[in-house]
């Protein structure tokens, strides 16, 4: 029996955002299709009827994540002064801790969950992340544009760079408590900007 479009269209986007899930949590190349079939409760034939590479599949879900991750910022932002809204997004981003980083969140960023993989994969996936990294550019330089005399997207740049590094070094940090260390202090950092 043929499913309809509109059941393609939802079986799609639900590998799709399985995919990202399974993606962010284990990294691109720990995670072959077979495995984001199988966490979508679907069978691993079913995968090229709908996409047709696993590259494409990865551009779409890291796509999905960027999506969701903005969602959120802009859902806990709203109403907010500019400086409200970029403490929350800072404090909102660095919540992707070592502990948290394999959770079932779906706020995570693939530049931070994934960054040396992105670099590393097809240029359109890297696209996709550049892509993501100049809307967060864009998001925190909002924030930031109270500040007289600056280069925003400048200062922004930085302050994305803060974040992400962070992140990816809290992740590999084996004391816990240094962990939370690095992620306290690119907070204060960011916060203390003039």
């Amino acid at each position: 029996m043929r499913k309809s479009r509109s059941q393609t269209a939802e079986t799609r986007a639900r590998i799709v955002s399985v995919a990202s899930r399974v993606l962010l949590a284990r990294g691109l190349d720990s995670v072959g299709m077979r495995d984001v079939m199988e966490a979508a409760d679907l069978t691993a034939g079913g995968f090229y009827r709908h996409f047709s590479s696993k590259d494409q599949l990865i551009e779409e879900a890291i796509q999905d994540a960027f999506d969701r991750l903005f969602a959120m910022f802009q859902q806990v932002t709203l109403g907010q002064s500019r400086a409200q809204s970029l403490e929350r997004i800072v404090t909102l981003y660095l919540e992707q801790s070592p502990d948290k980083s394999r959770d079932t969140t779906p706020y995570l960023c693939p530049m931070a969950q994934l960054g040396s993989e992105l670099a590393n994969s097809s240029p359109a996936i890297r696209a996709v992340a550049s892509g993501g990294h100049k809307r967060l550019v864009a998001l925190i330089a909002g924030c930031l544009s109270d500040l007289p005399g600056q280069d925003i997207t400048v200062r922004a740049n930085a302050v994305v760079s803060l974040l992400v590094g962070a992140v990816t070094t809290a992740k590999f940090e084996p004391h816990p408590r240094t962990a939370s260390l690095i992620l306290s202090r690119a907070k204060q950092v960011i916060m203390d900007l003039p």
